[in-house]
């Protein structure tokens, strides 16, 4: 059935396209005819040429122009997340300075990194184009969960059973010793990292 309706399609379509030769070749039209349908062919290959060079160049033009529109979209995204980063690390810095050396004493209030946490999980890390920032900055957070994840246990240590090492110190003052460890470690990789992100977020002022 299929194959007869294909048939039939392609025979009335084959009437159809030799309709008018079989009229040319009946009725031969006049020279003024002809002239009149050389002059129609020449005004339409010429509309042709001149038109599809416009169009492409239109399109293109169009194309820019959306294009442009989304670096912009793109690069304000990027500034946005960039400068929520720098006010986390800013925050988190100014709390390590509180605690930076002091070996006597448990911090409470852990370093900040939440931020950092939720755009990870979220996968918003892609709009962040400049790589060597991107590792500047993962650096950065590296250190400050090392560092928050030993103070953590110095704190559980704290509120759990007191165990005392060699030269009578508890688990709870050897963590914070070894937490001090990654000051410098700590200052130096915030203060690159701001240093990167206020280079970036220069270009776009």
């Amino acid at each position: 059935m299929q194959k007869s309706t294909e048939i039939g399609t392609g025979i009335i379509a084959l009437l159809v396209l030799s309709a008018p030769v079989v009229y040319v070749i009946w009725c031969p039209p006049s020279k003024e005819f002809w002239d009149s349908v050389a002059s129609g062919l020449l005004s339409t290959a010429v509309a042709l040429i001149a038109g599809i060079p416009v169009a492409l160049w239109i399109d293109r033009a169009i194309k820019n122009r959306e294009e442009k529109k989304t670096k912009i979209e793109e690069r304000k995204r990027e500034s946005e997340l960039l400068e929520l980063i720098k006010e986390e690390l800013n925050f988190t810095n100014s709390s390590h300075e509180t605690r930076n050396g002091v070996t006597d004493s448990l911090p409470i209030q852990p370093l900040k990194s939440d931020l950092w946490g939720a755009i990870t999980t979220a996968g918003k890390l892609n709009l962040i184009s400049n790589h060597k920032l991107l590792n500047r900055i993962t650096s950065a957070y590296y250190v400050i969960n090392v560092v928050k994840n030993i103070e953590e246990q110095a704190y559980r240590a704290s509120r759990g059973e007191t165990v005392s090492f060699s030269g009578g110190k508890t688990a709870t003052q050897v963590l914070i010793e070894d937490a001090r460890q990654f000051d410098t470690l700590l200052s130096d990789s915030i203060s690159e990292a701001l240093r990167e992100i206020d280079e970036e977020l220069s270009k776009s002022a």
